[in-house]
């Protein structure tokens, strides 16, 4: 009976032992379990907030170009609109000829060019606007220009000449009749 109360104290305390080294071992991999999980739910926080980051910005990227799209969408309306009215003023420049304002223009330019240049000119008028002119000696009038209206003087040796077709003053003004009708179509 002696070797049987060793044997069976012997296995009692393997046992137990090995209870202890279970228990030891489960909660070894229950702690790893948990720091694993602690990891996973970090890097996925981190993944998280990297694709709400990224969301963001793609989303402000394309809220930016579409911005700069309509800045330039808007940009073409109004050159589209500014040119369409300085089309209509330019076509209201051919109806103005008509007008007592046109013909004083005509004549008062004419007349200061002649003051200029002296006599012997050659005073260049749309056909049909002769008469406009008034009758200046040792100058004579010619019906070739070619445009809205106006006139151009030319000196009598050519050299010189002095334009004052509606074209031109147009030119010499371009960007501040563009700047007011953009103020009257705009505002500032």
């Amino acid at each position: 009976m002696g070797i049987e109360k060793l044997k069976g104290s012997l296995l009692a305390e393997a046992q137990e032992d090995a209870h202890k080294i279970v228990a030891s071992a489960q909660g070894q991999a229950k702690s790893i379990t948990e720091e694993e999980r602690g990891k996973c739910s970090a890097i996925r926080k981190e993944a998280e907030a990297e694709v709400e980051r990224l969301v963001v910005e793609q989303r402000n990227e394309r809220l930016a170009w579409a911005r700069l799209e309509s800045r330039r969408i808007l940009a073409e309306a109004r050159e589209d609109a500014m040119k369409g009215v300085i089309d209509d003023f330019f076509d209201g420049l051919k109806a103005g000829r008509k007008s007592p304002a046109y013909k004083k223009l005509v004549a008062g330019a004419a007349s200061e060019a002649l003051k200029e240049l002296g006599s012997g000119c050659t005073i260049h008028v749309v056909r049909g606007e002769k008469s406009l002119i008034s009758a200046n000696k040792g100058s004579k009038v010619a019906e070739d220009l070619e445009g809205l209206g106006g006139v151009m003087v030319e000196s009598a040796d050519g050299k010189v000449r002095m334009d004052y077709t509606l074209e031109t003053l147009f030119e010499g003004r371009r960007d501040d009749i563009r700047k007011q009708v953009y103020e009257k179509l705009f505002g500032s």
